[in-house]
């Protein structure tokens, strides 16, 4: 009956967590990234616009990071909602959210400069277009659902474990050396 009990937690948790929590996050940036792919030409202006590098001397890390990132979030996005190499993407979105995070409050305490988001490619979602507090904390917030999954992966209704090794255990056995 113990037994039981373990499983049932970990489908509740699969159920309840960890599925509504990938494809939130997965079609959130599946979403931002099908905004900004057909428009490549608008969100390396905007990139331009952050002014985290020269775009004079260095404009062609711009036009790749333009062309790269969004395919970047799209594949990460897609993993995601399919549960498919779900800690490996969460971990891809967790670094891009915390790069964002860095270029808004480069942009927010330099005055110098004013900014468009463009996180969203043209469209504005619960923020305005001009970068400021409110992108940071929806970064922010975005960080957390990312960060539980980097943390309990996909789970139980996750691609990863149809695909996982069957002749591994699901969970690495952690042992400590008592003396």
């Amino acid at each position: 009956m113990s037994d039981s009990k373990p499983g049932a937690k970990l489908w509740a948790e699969s159920i309840l967590l960890q599925l509504p929590l990938r494809v939130g996050l997965g079609g959130v940036f599946t979403f931002a990234a099908y905004t900004k792919i057909g428009s490549t030409q608008s969100f390396a202006n905007a990139i331009k616009g952050f002014r985290i590098v020269d775009a004079d001397k260095y404009g062609h890390l711009i036009v790749v990071a333009a062309y790269t990132m969004p395919w970047i979030e799209m594949i990460a996005g897609v993993l995601l909602v399919l549960g498919l190499w779900s800690r490996a993407s969460a971990v891809a979105i967790q670094i891009m959210l915390i790069a964002f995070i860095a270029a808004l409050i480069h942009v927010i305490l330099d005055e110098s400069i004013s900014a468009d988001c463009s996180c969203f490619g043209d469209m504005n979602l619960v923020c305005e277009s001009t970068v400021g507090w409110c992108q940071v904390i929806r970064n922010s917030i975005l960080l957390v659902p990312c960060s539980y999954l980097v943390w309990r992966q996909g789970g139980l209704l996750a691609l990863d474990r149809v695909f996982r090794d069957k002749s591994v255990g699901n969970e690495p056995e952690w042992t400590v050396d008592r003396e």
